[in-house]
């Protein structure tokens, strides 16, 4: 699974997305459990795993969406 770090985040933040871990087709941690959040590329249709700081910057983001 492709890795995005910040520097390739920031070229174009439209492109990536957190989505529910639960969604068709998502991956398992390594231990085998559904992951409450994965990294989603758009162009390229597929998941992909972000660095931890892309990671937070995008679930701070989801947390104010909901409130």
């Amino acid at each position: 699974m492709d890795k995005v770090t910040a520097e390739i985040y920031r070229q174009n933040p439209d492109r990536f997305t957190l989505v529910p871990g639960n969604k068709e087709g998502a991956p398992t941690c390594s231990f085998g459990n559904v992951q409450l959040w994965v990294g989603y590329d758009n162009t390229e249709k597929k998941f992909i795993r972000f660095t931890k700081s892309v990671f937070k910057q995008l679930f701070q983001q989801k947390e104010s969406e909901t409130k």
